[in-house]
């Protein structure tokens, strides 16, 4: 009777040990037990998901598509046995070079070889197909093994803001954003230091640069600043202090959403810069898009700022305001996954 007893105390020991890991500090929410990728189980369709880990089931294309820079071969990357990009990743050589010719396929490792590799296409695994590309080689985000997660075991984008590394969505944010100004962002950042004109993601008008959607996750003004611009640079709340006790040099998760006549900033599922917004419309110019690692438009071309530096593994933009549920859920997956407390 005694062994039996034991058996039952260590039965629900076991169940309150994983319910207190599962539970993110900053949230109210316990992670439900589903395997599922991230984006069937919210069950929202976003404007564009970009990740070096599979984030809808039924994606089947790669993850992003690489150069390696000693003979400009590029190759699509898929995601291997366990869902991520390793060196076990299978790649397709989409673009001969060396040895290698349109269609060969071969293992990451074997791709790389010593290689610096950069990104090409950043491949969006929501159903829409709006894939973040860039073509100019000098602003193509460095691509490493290893750099991100909870124990440094996954991949990510490493972005250098004085080169303006970004991959661009060439969407225009009606199509989406909800009227040109609502929407979510779901992120996971390691924010470093830059320099003192850098942004991090989204667009600036061409008809003035204060119309704009957009972030400095760090602009080091003397006091570590993470600026969100979403819709205008004069409206309310624009900043709070992102310095070291926050997210500066660390493996952060960002909640960034707009809504009508609100915003939403969470930091690792904590609140830093929720407020009202007096902006409630917005018109852009024609020919706007959204850039990931850096702001498009009047910032970089006639501002010349530079962009983000550090490391994104992933980044998922919706279309619309998530709810407390959605963006909970969304929070301690993306914590968990990335290690991102």
């Amino acid at each position: 009777m005694e062994n039996i007893i034991n058996i039952i105390k260590c039965f629900f020991l076991l169940i309150l040990t994983e319910s207190i890991q599962a539970q993110v500090v900053g949230t109210p929410y316990i992670i439900p037990v589903d395997n599922r990728p991230i984006l069937d189980q919210v069950g929202i369709n976003p404007s564009f998901a970009f990740s070096t880990r599979k984030l809808r089931e039924l994606y089947t294309g790669p993850a992003v598509r690489i150069r390696r820079a000693t003979d400009n071969a590029q190759a699509d990357v898929a995601f291997d046995t366990n869902n991520v990009v390793s060196d076990n990743s299978t790649v397709t050589v989409a673009v001969a070079g060396g040895a290698l010719s349109v269609g060969n396929t071969l293992t990451l490792a074997s791709f790389r070889s010593g290689n610096t590799l950069f990104v090409s296409t950043w491949y969006d695994q929501g159903a829409n197909g709006y894939h973040g590309t860039q073509s100019n080689t000098s602003r193509q985000a460095v691509f490493n093994l290893n750099v991100i997660g909870p124990s440094n075991q996954y991949a990510s984008l490493v972005f250098t803001g004085t080169a303006k590394h970004n991959v661009t969505v060439n969407q225009t944010l009606p199509v989406l954003l909800g009227s040109g100004l609502r929407g979510s962002v779901m992120m996971i950042g390691t924010v470093q230091n830059g320099t003192t004109t850098n942004n991090s993601f989204g667009y600036s008008d061409s008809s003035d640069n204060n119309i704009r959607w957009s972030t400095h996750m760090n602009w080091p003004d003397g006091a570590n600043q993470m600026y969100t611009d979403l819709g205008s640079s004069t409206d309310l709340a624009r900043s709070f202090l992102n310095d070291a006790t926050v997210g500066l040099n660390k493996n952060k998760q960002y909640t960034i959403i707009r809504a009508t006549s609100s915003k939403i900033v969470r930091v690792s599922g904590i609140d830093r810069n929720n407020s009202s917004q007096n902006i409630t419309s917005r018109t852009w110019s024609a020919g706007s898009t959204f850039g990931v690692g850096l702001t498009t438009g009047s910032l970089d071309t006639a501002f010349n700022q530079n962009g983000f530096t550090g490391n994104i593994p992933e980044f998922i933009l919706f279309s619309e305001p998530l709810t407390a549920t959605q963006y909970g859920l969304i929070e301690n997956n993306q914590i968990l996954f990335w290690g991102a407390y």
